[in-house]
């Protein structure tokens, strides 16, 4: 696998979620058994808008030709996808959430070993 086939899968993974939350966001809030109430609907939303930005950096990332800026984007999501990690774990372990919450921690954590595996194993392949 190669730096921009990752880019690729995130991609469609962020483009999901971040429509998802941008234009279903009590839809979203009601899968994680949470209840929907204004501040809910707002940060979710906050959310989605921010994942998609970050989709457009892996559309972009997936034919820059300079390996500095395929790196450096791979940085940007891997300090996005621990963050994501670490928050998820805390809610879930906490009990806030519900089953469904599993699911963020899997993909936010194959996502940064896949950033981590290119970035400090197999920086050659950036």
């Amino acid at each position: 696998m190669k730096l921009r086939h990752l880019f690729t899968v995130n991609l469609f993974i962020a483009i999901f979620f971040g429509l998802t939350c941008a234009l279903l966001p009590v839809w979203v809030v009601s899968l994680y058994g949470l209840e929907s109430n204004p501040a809910a609907v707002w940060t979710t939303r906050l959310v989605g808008g921010s994942i998609l930005g970050f989709a457009t950096l892996m559309w972009f990332g997936r034919r820059v030709e300079s390996a500095e800026a395929r790196r450096a984007i791979a940085l940007a999501l891997l300090v996005q996808d621990v963050v994501g990690l670490l928050a998820s774990i805390e809610i879930q372990w906490g009990g806030a959430i519900n089953a469904f919450g599993w699911s963020n921690l899997v993909l936010y954590g194959l996502l940064a070993l896949g950033y981590a595996f290119f970035l400090f194993l197999r920086p050659q392949d950036c």
